[in-house]
């Protein structure tokens, strides 16, 4: 009788434990599907307001960026459907072909892509242009978490460790930074390595690796006058006030100009063609400026608690695969977040990348909200259960 009573216990304990997990892993989902709709929105309204002199300079339609851009929510929200009901499994299957796509499609930007401002990151087809290197932050993602699932009980050896990274890495941002785009490898290198954090690798190997990117990032950074320049601009914008340090400090005077609850909305001074790249990335500025410092701290908490959900999803994936993708999206949307945002308010060197499901760009936005699905199913997964 009394091992009956005990078992009937445990089971209504464990009944508990799965609805309080149902519970959080919904509320997780809920949380980035609300946050994702929230920052679209407001991406839509300061995409046309930082855009419209700009069309109208170059189109003489004041809607021609914010109907790209809408067009870009249309078919974001279906990739964000579609992806948030695919079992997420089902990228251990297609890692490596998508890796080698990716990786191809990489090499032809670099032969045949289309140069703009000096850089070639668009590939053009008959119906439409996109950045690979957009699928790219993606794709490694997917690639070191099923290598480094499937090499789980080998990742003490640190050759069996290093080689797969560095290989998969190593062909990604060569082919990136030859573009040029070290903002956009930074990104990718800080979501491989959460990825490879959340993996069972021993710490130090993780270190090493962590050292190593950083030391890399750093050569590469000074290894272009450009890039050179834009640090210098970065600890002084007003040493160069009319060249590199003009954008810096035009965002200042655009996030100074909106106090604390704005100039309102389509008021903005700065998107008269005082504020380069106002409708990219520097699309922060714009919003600081049109909606003050409330604006401006509401944007940021809405990345904070992308950030939070991302890491709950992780820690509560069903299995290792699941783990490491999550951690890799969290990481990848919430860091390049933290240094476009960052960019505009002077506090880290300009990168030229942009604001996550905020700024102009159809790619970015697409493959950030399928991303975003991806997020989604992790967490109702693990609703329902490990595999």
């Amino acid at each position: 009788m009394t091992a009956n009573v005990t078992s009937i216990a445990r089971v209504r304990a464990a009944a508990r434990d799965r609805a309080e997990l149902t519970r959080v892993n919904n509320r997780a989902a809920t949380t980035l599907l609300v946050v994702v709709v929230v920052l679209v929105v407001v991406g839509l309204g300061a995409t046309q307001s930082a855009s419209s002199a700009v069309a109208l300079d170059r189109t003489e339609d004041s809607l021609f960026f914010f109907k790209r851009q809408l067009a870009g929510v249309g078919i974001g929200t279906l990739a964000l459907l579609i992806t948030s009901r695919i079992p997420y499994r089902l990228y251990r299957r297609i890692a490596i072909p998508l890796f080698f796509v990716t990786l191809g499609l990489l090499v032809a930007v670099l032969l045949v892509g289309t140069e703009i401002n000096g850089a070639t990151r668009w590939l053009s087809l008959p119906f439409v242009s996109f950045q690979p290197s957009e699928v790219a932050k993606v794709s490694i993602v997917f690639v070191l978490a099923y290598v480094l699932e499937r090499k789980t009980k080998l990742l003490d050896r640190f050759s069996h460790f290093i080689v797969p990274v560095a290989a998969t890495l190593g062909l990604v941002g060569l082919a990136v930074i030859l573009q040029p785009d070290l903002g956009t490898l930074i990104v990718i290198g800080a979501a491989a390595l959460a990825v490879i954090m959340a993996s069972d690798a021993p710490l130090k190997y993780v270190l090493v690796l962590g050292f190593a990117a950083i030391l890399a990032a750093t050569l590469l950074a000074f290894s272009e006058t450009y890039r050179a320049d834009r640090i210098t601009a970065f600890l002084d914008p007003y040493a160069d006030s009319s060249g590199d340090g003009y954008q810096v400090i035009q965002g200042y005077y655009a996030l100074g100009n909106g106090g604390l609850f704005g100039v309102g909305l389509g008021a903005s001074r700065a998107r008269w063609f005082y504020l380069p790249n106002a409708h990219t990335d520097f699309i922060f500025a714009i919003i600081g400026e049109e909606t003050g410092l409330v604006g401006g701290l509401t944007v940021l908490g809405l990345f904070v608690v992308l950030g939070l959900a991302g890491w709950l999803v992780a820690a509560r994936a069903p299995d290792p695969f699941g783990r490491m993708v999550a951690a890799g999206i969290t990481v990848w949307l919430s860091f390049q977040a933290l240094v476009n945002i960052g960019g505009v308010l002077g506090v880290v060197p300009i990168t030229g990348i942009a604001l996550p499901f905020v700024s102009f760009g159809s790619t970015a936005l697409v493959v950030s909200m399928a991303a975003l699905g991806v997020l989604v199913n992790i967490a109702q997964s693990g609703v329902h259960g490990k595999p």
